[in-house]
C-alpha cells in the first residue's frame, strides 16, 4: 500500500514515512501538531462522555415515556419512536460527516490514544 504525502512521492514502508517527515519540515510539524490536537479532542471526550451519555439517556427515556403517555400502548410507542430515529437518520449522517476529520491519519490515532489515557486516568 503506497501512501502519498506529496506530488510525486509515494511511500510503501513506516522508514519512509518518517524519513519523509524528517526531511520536510512543514509535513512533520503538521503530523505532529495532528496528533497533539487529535489527543486533546480524545481526552477531553473521554472526560465528557460519561455526562453526555447520561444526558441522551435521559432525553431518550422522556421521549420514551412521552411518546407511551400519547399512544395509550406500548407498541404504538415503539413504532412512533421507531419513526423519529429513521426522520432523523439523515441529521446523524451529517454529524458524522461533520466529524469525519477525526478519521483521518494522525489525528485519529491522537484521538484514540487521548481516549484511552482519558478513560484510565482520573
Amino acid at each position: 500500500m503506497a501512501v502519498v504525502v506529496s506530488e510525486g512521492l509515494n511511500l510503501t514502508g513506516l522508514s519512509d514515512i518518517v524519513g519523509s517527515l524528517v526531511s520536510e519540515p512543514t509535513a512533520g510539524v503538521a503530523v505532529v501538531i495532528q496528533l497533539v490536537l487529535g489527543f486533546a479532542a480524545g481526552y477531553y471526550m473521554a472526560k465528557v462522555a460519561k455526562y453526555l451519555l447520561a444526558l441522551i439517556g435521559v432525553f431518550t427515556l422522556g421521549a420514551m415515556v412521552g411518546a407511551w403517555g400519547a399512544s395509550g400502548s406500548l407498541e404504538d410507542a415503539t413504532r412512533k419512536i421507531g419513526e423519529e430515529l429513521m426522520l432523523s437518520k439523515s441529521d446523524v449522517v451529517k454529524l458524522i460527516r461533520a466529524f469525519s476529520f477525526v478519521l483521518v491519519g494522525p489525528t485519529a490515532i491522537g484521538f484514540m490514544v487521548g481516549l484511552l489515557v482519558g478513560f484510565l486516568r482520573r
